[in-house]
């Protein structure tokens, strides 16, 4: 299994304490070294996928701790193998583990193999702020998108959507939503709003100049809601938490993705400013459904890899508002057929 290294800094004479709180833990490599100001400095080389619990361990006894801090470090290499053996101060020590293979296991919630948590957080945090850069990339990827749907040259479209800047604010929806956490749901929310309204509203000015035909090929095959379209937003959201789980790192998988939000969306403001009413409601029902598929798989993935909450007390909350988030997408998606299918 890979390994992280987590650099603590602590008063001095709390390292100790460290060893005692983990002593649950089977650690590949343990150590500490005296630092500046009485402070100390801990090395933990822990498996991946013991690293979420013992960073939630470590956050409730540093956060009481004036200065300290824990630190997660990617290791790409351990130069000799570790033979897990645990060492500190400059001396050979000995951490027993106090339980068993098969109770450790059970101490590792969700499956083995994906980031912990708190990289997650980390990663999602970057989509959560409106800010300008953010703002230049919805901006100059609904107009590369908006050239690539009026000319129907899907290379420049898929162009368009390596930018994919409303991927990382859906992720923070869906994980928001996981996690019961309202500050992050409230924050990517507002994001993702921003994110669609700007994207509409350059297709919409975009269209008010170049008055594109509904006919267009390109165009047409975004105006109505079919069930494969749901199916590969669908798959999208899955797909796209799956990488992110797997190694922090979305690459082309987030194309795939972007291909259900940002094409629909510049389409609908495409015709609108061209003043096709009609059509461009559908290529937005089209949208908001690929949104709400996006974000229905995102939920159902995170739960299913055992993304919970740091503290056991706020476990419940968060199946409840999982549930409820679910709940709540589906109405909105049944709610959309059923006007469509009025229509």
């Amino acid at each position: 299994m890979s390994a992280k290294l987590i650099e603590i800094t602590l008063p001095g004479g709390r390292a100790e304490d460290i060893r005692e709180l983990l002593h649950g833990f089977e650690l590949q490599d343990f150590w500490w070294v005296k630092g500046e100001d009485h402070n100390a400095r801990v090395l933990i080389l822990a498996d991946s996928g013991s690293v979420e619990q013992i960073l939630d361990i470590l956050s409730g006894y540093l956060s009481a701790l004036p200065g300290a801090k824990a630190i997660l470090i990617g290791v790409d290499a351990c130069v000799p193998a570790s033979d897990g053996e645990q060492k500190g101060g400059g001396e050979e020590r000995s951490l027993q583990s106090e339980k068993g293979g098969d109770e450790q296991a059970e101490n590792n919630s969700g499956l083995v193999g994906r980031i912990s948590r708190q990289e997650l957080l980390s990663i999602i945090e970057q989509g959560t702020a409106v800010s300008w850069d953010f703002v230049l990339m919805v901006v100059l990827s609904a107009v590369i998108a908006a050239i690539g749907l009026v000319r129907s040259d899907t290379a420049i479209i898929i162009g368009a959507m390596v930018l994919a800047p409303l991927l990382l604010p859906n992720m923070a929806l869906s994980l928001g939503s996981t996690l019961g956490d309202n500050r992050l749901l409230g924050r990517a929310a507002a994001v993702v709003g921003a994110g669609v309204a700007l994207a509409i509203i350059t297709g919409l000015l975009i269209g008010m100049v170049l008055h594109p035909s509904p006919e267009i090929p390109a165009i047409v095959k975004r105006t109505a809601v079919v069930p494969s379209d749901m199916v590969l937003a669908f798959s999208s959201g899955v797909a796209g938490v799956i990488a992110m789980l797997s190694s922090g790192h979305l690459s082309l998988i987030g194309v795939m993705v972007a291909v259900a939000l940002m094409p629909p969306l510049v389409t609908a403001g495409l015709l609108m400013g061209g003043g096709y009413m009609s059509e461009g409601g559908g290529a937005l029902a089209l949208a908001l459904v690929n949104v709400i598929c996006i974000n229905l798989a995102g939920i159902i993935t995170f739960r299913f890899y055992g993304i919970r909450p740091g503290r056991w007390w706020k476990e419940t909350y968060a199946k409840r508002a999982a549930a409820r988030a679910i709940v709540f997408w589906l109405f909105l998606i049944a709610l959309l057929l059923f006007i469509l299918y009025l229509h």
